[in-house]
């Protein structure tokens, strides 16, 4: 079976929110604070980012729900500015960040399930220069990925901590 560029995305995609929502699923309210830092060092794209899970998992939203305008008609990526913390659950509650997720996620996933190819290959403005729609796709399914193995990472991480 030969799959298209979309479908091929559109499993990637799924797969990698499934990654996710399965690393989070199990982790209490401690595991998911454990580790936060109020002095962890703020990096320009890293809303919500403060060492925890719960802060990557915000995180992880943050950039879901900012990207999800690309996919529309005029296909506009919201920036780090655009962000505004009333759009999302409070950073301190864990349930609610998971809720957000499934649904966010979901929404992102049917998004871009709606698209054809060619507008997968619609360009998009990123930083100075432009690049097609699914390479920004690409971009976002890899985040993804990568913060679920950290999640997974730190998992473990409270796992041995607890056998010493």
């Amino acid at each position: 079976m030969s799959l298209r560029l979309g479908g091929f995305l559109q499993n990637r995609a799924n797969h990698a929110l499934r990654y996710l929502l399965r690393e989070v699923e199990s982790v209490t309210d401690v595991e998911a604070f454990r580790y936060s830092d109020i002095n962890w060092q703020a990096h320009k794209y890293g809303i919500g980012q403060d060492g925890s899970i719960a802060g990557i998992v915000y995180h992880v939203v943050a950039w879901k729900m900012l990207s999800l305008p690309l996919f529309g008609s005029e296909g506009q990526l919201r920036t780090v500015d655009d962000f505004h913390a009333e759009e999302a659950p409070d950073k301190h509650d864990w349930a609610g960040i998971q809720v957000w997720l499934a649904e966010v996620g979901a929404q992102w996933n049917e998004a871009l399930s709606q698209l054809s190819e060619a507008e997968l290959e619609a360009l998009r403005p990123w930083g100075k220069h432009e690049i097609p729609v699914w390479e920004f796709v690409t971009e976002l399914i890899e985040h993804d990925i990568q913060h679920a193995s950290q999640i997974e990472y730190i998992r473990q991480r409270m796992r041995a901590e607890e056998i010493k």
